[in-house]
């Protein structure tokens, strides 16, 4: 498996009275793996929002202690799984300057979120003080049972937490996103509104995606074409400036688009995450019943939710991209003004990725 980050040092810390942060791991084997159990040093809560990772799949490891005293701290975390004889070592350091002594102040957060006041419930790994002798009381729970509900509040922390932002998507709110952005760039999305409209709400999108989010771009017109494929959410520049680069020419030929798209996006398949072609285009074309045939066969247990984005005005072009949307199982989005449309697709991801 992989960790975002084992040893975490926090610096200086002014005044707080709990510390709480998460470290984001992924399931980088080929087989599924069981989060067992956690070893920590006293104080220490450990949580997870899941148990079992499917390959390819993600979590978070949720931490949470409150400092004994003033003065340097190290905190170690062992996180037992199925995947490794050996324990995953985390840890936490750091130096607190003054101990608060009650909890009004808000606790110091340590981590990759810019979430606030979020409710979340997750399941419990027990952290069991090393220096006692371990029992068998935390195995991971049999399927039968129900889980271990925790009911945890994430405070806004004075220094590095900042408000809830609409135009962010937290980790814990949402799955992570594995999205193909099919683009018609036929001749007629030389509009002057339509093309600029478009890339206007794929940059605001571009800005709320993470590092678990994996986006491809694709074009057609006369040809298919890969313009960035499987790039991190965390690296802005190439994806606005793969945006920037969109340009109109050309005829439209979207059914061998759709197909190609499907064969790409199932590529970088997530498992338990949002899998989805959004395609945007003002025209029409035959999407026939061989290509839905082809397009079922293919889903298989690596299903894709087609969406699509129309513009302008036509309507037998805006009754196709919706018949389209309805066999993708997707959403069918209408953009007919700048106002508002920088949302449209922000808010299409947010619906289909909200855990």
């Amino acid at each position: 498996m992989q960790f975002t980050e084992q040893n975490t040092n926090l610096g200086t810390i002014a005044e707080t009275y709990e510390i709480k942060g998460d470290v984001l791991v992924k399931n980088t084997t080929t087989k599924k793996v069981f989060l067992m159990r956690a070893d920590a040093d006293k104080g220490i809560k450990v949580f997870t929002t899941k148990k079992s990772l499917l390959p390819g799949d993600t979590c978070l490891i949720i931490i949470s202690f409150l400092p004994e005293s003033a003065g340097k701290f190290k905190k170690n975390i062992n996180i037992i799984s199925s995947d490794n004889i050996k324990p995953y070592e985390l840890s936490v350091s750091g130096n607190l300057e003054k101990l608060r002594t009650d909890d009004k102040l808000a606790c110091f957060y340590f981590g990759n979120r810019k979430i606030s006041s979020v409710k979340t419930t997750t399941a419990a790994i027990v952290a069991k003080d090393t220096k006692e002798k371990r029992d068998n009381t935390n195995k991971i729970p049999d399927n039968s049972t129900a889980p271990i509900i925790t009911d945890t509040i994430w405070e806004k922390p004075a220094i590095v937490l900042k408000e809830e932002n609409p135009n962010e998507l937290s980790v814990l709110g949402y799955k992570p996103n594995n999205i193909l952005f099919l683009v018609d760039v036929s001749s007629s999305m030389k509009d002057s509104l339509k093309l600029p409209l478009m890339k206007t709400a794929l940059h605001t999108l571009i800005n709320a995606v993470r590092e678990v989010d994996v986006i491809t771009f694709v074009t057609y017109a006369d040809s298919v074409k890969i313009v960035k494929e499987g790039i991190k959410g965390s690296d802005k520049k190439q994806l606005h400036d793969a945006v920037d680069g969109l340009k109109a020419k050309g005829l439209t030929k979207g059914n061998k688009a759709i197909l190609f798209s499907q064969q790409l996006a199932q590529k970088h398949f997530i498992a338990e995450g949002n899998n989805q072609i959004i395609m945007a285009s003002d025209g029409k074309f035959r999407f026939y019943s061989e290509d839905q045939n082809t397009w079922g066969e293919k889903q298989k247990d690596k299903k894709i939710v087609l969406s699509t984005i129309a513009f302008g005005n036509d309507r037998d072009a805006m009754k196709n991209l919706k018949e389209i949307a309805d066999i993708g199982k997707g959403s069918f989005i209408h953009i007919k003004k700048r106002h508002g449309c920088e949302d449209k697709l922000l808010e299409e991801v947010k619906t289909r990725s909200k855990r």
